[in-house]
């Protein structure tokens, strides 16, 4: 994955030129800052290659030891379920094949951004990498259902939607805090970021997206996924579960700022997911399951 860096310019709506100048150069910036590391980079191209082996991946993975164990301690985790404990990395790559492999190692990489600890009032992010686990898991349990949506790239697209939020409280806290403070006075989310930074975290995710070489549906989801009815594009299916998923994720408490503020998905996204009100409730019901498997993604 290369570094975040403009290739055309950010989407973003009744601004001027000079703005959007301006805030191209920022992402461009925070982007190069927290760029994916090279190994992870390779291991997204050779996951994304048809003519690679388990062979090729097995070498590449090989090369990040803190990976190796990551992904050796997840493959032997309640997560899978496996019997019998998996002990070299050419058995977990086997078993758990190229997709799943590009996941957990994305998981890894973007968790190691949330090492460090940050704390404001309702925030804190370690609930905020909760929040993008679950939101991923859920997105995962939506797209098994919905069965038109891979449901590994609904994963990966749930995993990523908040990742502005991140690289945000990263490379500007002191302007988040006050965007947080609004927040918690009552305001949503992105309405507080954009009164405050000009921009909010579906702007700078949708462009790392971007410019990361991620399919433009995964771009999509991350943009809109706070207002789904507002994307007018073919690039609807993955948009609508991640949406449904942010706001159960944030229903049952799992939340990116530590309040539940995210608007109801309307009737029509449910219906386009062929949630209908019975497999909705089947749905809520399962997801404290669901859920209490996501944390095991979220300490690896």
């Amino acid at each position: 994955m290369s570094t975040f860096v403009a290739n055309h310019p950010i989407a973003l709506s009744a601004k001027s030129e000079q703005h959007n100048e301006a805030l191209e150069r920022l992402f461009e910036r925070v982007g190069q800052l927290s760029s994916l590391p090279a190994v992870a980079q390779k291991i997204l191209q050779v996951a994304e290659d048809d003519d690679s082996t388990a062979a090729d991946l097995l070498a590449v993975v090989g090369k990040d030891p803190t990976l190796s164990i990551r992904i050796l301690r997840t493959v032997n985790s309640s997560f899978f379920g496996i019997p019998n404990e998996v002990a070299d990395l050419k058995t977990a790559i086997s078993m758990l094949g190229f997709v799943e492999v590009r996941n957990l190692a994305l998981t890894v990489y973007v968790a190691r951004l949330c090492e460090d600890s940050s704390e404001y009032r309702t925030f804190s992010r370690e609930t905020l990498w909760s929040h993008m686990i679950a939101v991923g898991t859920i997105a995962r349990k939506i797209a098994t259902i919905y069965q038109r949506v891979d449901p590994e790239e609904a994963y990966t697209a749930g995993l990523l939607h908040d990742v502005g939020m991140l690289l945000i409280d990263q490379y500007m806290h002191s302007t988040f805090c006050k965007a947080i403070d609004l927040v918690v006075e009552g305001a949503e989310t992105t309405v507080a970021e954009q009164r405050v930074l000009t921009f909010d975290h579906t702007d700078l995710g949708a462009y790392v997206a971007r410019k990361s070489n991620f399919p433009k549906r995964i771009e999509v989801a991350i943009q809109y996924h706070h207002r789904p009815s507002d994307y007018e594009g073919p690039e609807r299916e993955l948009l609508n579960i991640v949406a449904v998923a942010n706001y159960l994720a944030s229903q049952k408490g799992f939340t990116s700022l530590g309040v539940h503020n995210v608007a109801h998905p309307s009737e029509q996204i449910y219906e386009s997911l062929g949630l209908r009100r019975r497999q909705l409730e089947t749905l809520i019901k399962e997801l404290d399951e669901t859920l209490e498997s996501a944390q095991i993604l979220a300490d690896i």
